[in-house]
């Protein structure tokens, strides 16, 4: 490829017409892509139709057909395509995403075009063309953007939710308590109290699938892939595990875990801490007036790949606090 041509690679661009929005997020699709089960497509013709076909569904890759002809940026230098077409799109109204749709890939991948569906309700696209040769236009139905309902899989749960946590002396059966869970939205602090006192340091939450939490099932670990993804601040990657199933409430399906499991301070942990270099990897800060270390946790839970967070969407949030004693020079 000529030098000319290398030099011209697509650039998006810092502002889009009426219905768009500016300054988007790339999204590699498919260097960060799952395994998906089903694949649908979505074609953009040439008479300016939409086609779908394959149903639109959590869980499936979108592939994204989108006719040359829909734009009057395409040209060729030497045999090469020198334009390109870019798929803007965005969920539910929330950030701007990217991917290539047609003309030249600027990653040279040469992979086809698409979207993961990995979340459900309203997904809108629309497209900006250019070329070496300074074309540009949008795609974007009059300003309107290109709008389509993403619908639950059919192994999501019908209902998650009720997320709580509970520290608890006295416990019921082994169990803790009736009434004594308390909202896990605003977070939780694991002190003292909890690592010496407690008997119960809980974390749990509800989930319901119409003919599957709502009798006893014996198969109900098979229906259900319940996991918890957790990290502590400072940490780059999470690290997923199951999810024990506690019993049922009701017509729901009850899963709890250990917190104490999770405690970053329980002894003997900080055994063996002389100098920074035995520190772990994560952050931990001094709270209380510099006499206490904090770990901060946090954690999110998924059914069949559905996600349950706060109610702002971000991740539930732990404390975990202990006396310093030798975190000190973890925490200068």
């Amino acid at each position: 490829m000529s030098s000319r041509i290398r030099a011209a690679l697509f650039v998006l661009g810092a502002s889009l017409l009426a219905g768009c929005t500016a300054a988007p997020e790339a999204d590699d699709v498919d260097a960060t892509r799952q395994a998906a089960t089903a694949e649908a497509t979505v074609t953009f013709k040439a008479d300016w139709t939409t086609d779908v076909s394959g149903g639109l569904e959590r869980g499936k890759h979108l592939r994204i057909v989108y006719a040359p002809s829909r734009t009057k940026c395409v040209a060729t230098s030497g045999g090469n395509a020198v334009w390109s077409a870019t798929a803007f799109y965005r969920w539910n109204g929330g950030p701007v995403k990217s991917t290539f749709a047609a003309g030249h890939n600027p990653d040279g991948s040469g992979t086809a075009p698409g979207i993961e569906l990995d979340q459900t309700g309203q997904l809108e696209m629309w497209f900006q063309s250019n070329n070496i040769y300074g074309c540009n236009e949008y795609d974007s139905a009059y300003g309107q953007n290109y709008k389509f309902n993403v619908g639950a899989a059919a192994s999501d749960p019908g209902w998650i939710g009720n997320a709580s946590y509970a520290f608890e002396r006295e416990t019921c059966n082994g169990a803790v308590c009736a009434g004594r869970w308390h909202p896990l939205d605003g977070g939780f602090v694991y002190e003292t109290w909890a690592r010496q006192r407690a008997a119960l340091r809980r974390a749990g939450f509800e989930v319901w699938k119409a003919g599957v939490t709502d009798f006893d099932n014996p198969n109900l670990w098979q229906q259900l892939d319940v996991q918890v993804h957790r990290r502590y601040v400072g940490e780059a990657a999470f690290t997923t595990e199951y999810v024990s199933f506690d019993g049922r409430w009701g017509n729901n399906a009850h899963y709890g875990i250990d917190l104490r499991a999770l405690d970053p301070f329980e002894w003997p942990r900080g055994a063996n801490i002389r100098t920074a270099a035995d520190c772990p990897k994560f952050t931990i800060t001094r709270v209380n007036g510099g006499t206490y270390a904090e770990a901060q946790l946090e954690f999110y839970f998924t059914v069949n790949g559905v996600a349950l967070r706060a109610s702002n969407g971000s991740n539930f949030v732990g404390k975990y606090q202990d006396y310093l004693g030798n975190f000190a020079v973890c925490a200068p």
